[in-house]
C-alpha cells in the first residue's frame, strides 16, 4: 500500500461508515463493589452531575437529532449507500453531506425534517462507500499486521477524503503519500485503544450493571458492565453487551460475587459478533438504566433507541465510573479496526465503532465499564436513550473513547431496545 515503517511498533485500527475502533480483553474493575440493589425506582430528578453548560447543549441537540433521525431512517429504508457521506450536527442545524442527487426518499426525507430543524445539504466529493473502498487495501494488510504503523482509518464525514491516525508521533513511517487508490489523505498523531472491563442488580436486569464472567470466576479482571435490556422479534429477553467480554456459552453473575463468589445467576451468552465487538447474553432483561454512582443509587427509563450522530453530546453509565457525561462524538467516524485480546487471549479484530471524546479531557470511563450503554437524554432529562455500547479506552488521549452504535446490533442481532 506503500507504507514504509521501521521497528517502531504500532497497532492496526479500521472502522466503518458511521463508527470507530477499540477494546479488548477485560481489566480490573477500578473500584470495590458497593450495592445498589433493590433501589428500582426510576428517579424523576435530572442527572445531577451533568455541568448546566453540558445539560443546556444536549437539550439544543434535541430537535436537531430528531431530524436528523428522519433522514437517517429514510436512507435505511431504502437502502444504505449511494451517495450518502456524512450527517454532522452544527450548533443550529444539521448537515447532511451528499454526492451527486439526492434519491426521492431521502429528498422527501429532507423536506420533513427541516419542519423540525435546519438541514443543509452540502456537496461532497466522495461518497462513504467510495472511501471504505478505498481504504479496503489498508485495512486487509492492517488485519494481516498487530504491528502496522496507523492506528486509525477514518473516511471524512464531508466526504473530501480519509484521515489516517498514526501512533507514536509517526515514528516508523518512512513515507506519508498524499493518497490512497486516488482519495487525499491527511495524517494526525494519535494513540491506541486499551479495554474498558452497580453491583448487586437483580431480575430484570438493567443496563449499567456490574456483570461478571463465570470462566475467570474469582478473578477481579472478569468484569465488565451491562449495556442495554433488548428484545428480538419474538419478544425474547437478552442483555447487550461488550463482545471481548466474554465468548457464546459462557456465563454471566452479578457483581455481588465480588465479595463471596456466589452472586446472582444471570444468563449464557447466545450471540456474538467478534468483529463489531458484540455480545448477546439469554437473561431476563429491563427497559431502564443504572443512573448516578458506581454505586447505581436508581435508575431512569429507556425510551427508545437512535443513530449516532458527529458532535452530538453522549454519556457513558459503567459499573466502575458511574453515569458521566460531557462527552460528545466527534467526527471520526472512521473505518477503523483493532487488534485486541478479548477476556481469553484471543487476537480480536474491532470494526465500525464511534469515537468519542470528554470535553473537559477527563477521564471519560474506567477499565470495567466495557460494555455499558452510551446514551443521551430526552424528556427532561428523565429519561434516556440508547445510543450503544463502550468497547474501549484510548491508550495516548484518554480523553477519548470508542464505542458501537446500537444500530449497528439492531442490524446484527435484529434486536431492539426494551422501553422503560
Amino acid at each position: 500500500m506503500g507504507f514504509k515503517y521501521g521497528s517502531a511498533r504500532f497497532v492496526g485500527v479500521l472502522g466503518a461508515a458511521v463508527l470507530s475502533v477499540a477494546v479488548a480483553g477485560m481489566v480490573p474493575a477500578a473500584a470495590g463493589p458497593a450495592s445498589g440493589g433493590g433501589k428500582n425506582t426510576v428517579k424523576p430528578a435530572p442527572f445531577s452531575n451533568i455541568p448546566a453548560d453540558i445539560r443546556q447543549k444536549m437539550h439544543d441537540q434535541e430537535p436537531l437529532k430528531k431530524a436528523a433521525s428522519k433522514i437517517s431512517w429514510a436512507m435505511e429504508k431504502s437502502g444504505r449507500g449511494g451517495g450518502f457521506a456524512g450527517i454532522v450536527l452544527q450548533p443550529k442545524s444539521v448537515e447532511l453531506w451528499w454526492k451527486g442527487k439526492l434519491p426521492v426518499a431521502v429528498s422527501k426525507a429532507v423536506g420533513q425534517a427541516r419542519g423540525i430543524a435546519a438541514v443543509e445539504v452540502k456537496p461532497a466529493r466522495y461518497s462513504q462507500a467510495e472511501l471504505k473502498a478505498a481504504a479496503s487495501g489498508l485495512m486487509a494488510d492492517m488485519k494481516k499486521d498487530p504491528a502496522y504503523p496507523i492506528s486509525r482509518v477514518a473516511g471524512s464525514l464531508k466526504g473530501d477524503g480519509l484521515v489516517l491516525t498514526t501512533n507514536g508521533k509517526g515514528k516508523g513511517l518512512a513515507a506519508r503519500p498524499k493518497t490512497l487508490a486516488g482519495v487525499p489523505v491527511s495524517y494526525v498523531e494519535g494513540g491506541i485503544a486499551s479495554p474498558a472491563g452497580r453491583w448487586d442488580d437483580q431480575p430484570s436486569f438493567k443496563g449499567g450493571g456490574a456483570i461478571l464472567n463465570d470462566d475467570i470466576k474469582g478473578n477481579v479482571k472478569s468484569f465488565c458492565t451491562a449495556g442495554w435490556g433488548v428484545s428480538d422479534g419474538s419478544g425474547h429477553s437478552y442483555l447487550l453487551t461488550a463482545g471481548h467480554c466474554g465468548r457464546v456459552g459462557g456465563g454471566w453473575h452479578n457483581g455481588a460475587w465480588t465479595t463471596d463468589w456466589t452472586g446472582l445467576w444471570i444468563g449464557r451468552a447466545v450471540r456474538e459478533n467478534v468483529g463489531h465487538d458484540l455480545l448477546l447474553i439469554d437473561a431476563d432483561s429491563a427497559g431502564r438504566m443504572w443512573d448516578g454512582s458506581k454505586a447505581g443509587t436508581f435508575i431512569k427509563g429507556v425510551s427508545g433507541w437512535d443513530w449516532a450522530y458527529a458532535n452530538e453530546w453522549v454519556c457513558q453509565s459503567g459499573a466502575a465510573s458511574g453515569a458521566i457525561c460531557g462527552i460528545q462524538n466527534t467526527s471520526d467516524f472512521a473505518f477503523v479496526g483493532w487488534f485486541g485480546p478479548d477476556a481469553y487471549g484471543n487476537k480480536e479484530w474491532y470494526t465500525d465503532l464511534v469515537v468519542a471524546r470528554r470535553a473537559d479531557g477527563g477521564l471519560p470511563a474506567q477499565h470495567g465499564d466495557s460494555g455499558g450503554p452510551i446514551f443521551s437524554l430526552t424528556n427532561g432529562d428523565r429519561e434516556v436513550i440508547a445510543k450503544g455500547t463502550l468497547t474501549g479506552l484510548d491508550n495516548k488521549d484518554m480523553s477519548m473513547i470508542y464505542y458501537q452504535d446500537f444500530g449497528t446490533a439492531w442490524r446484527d442481532f435484529g434486536i431492539n431496545v426494551k422501553l422503560g
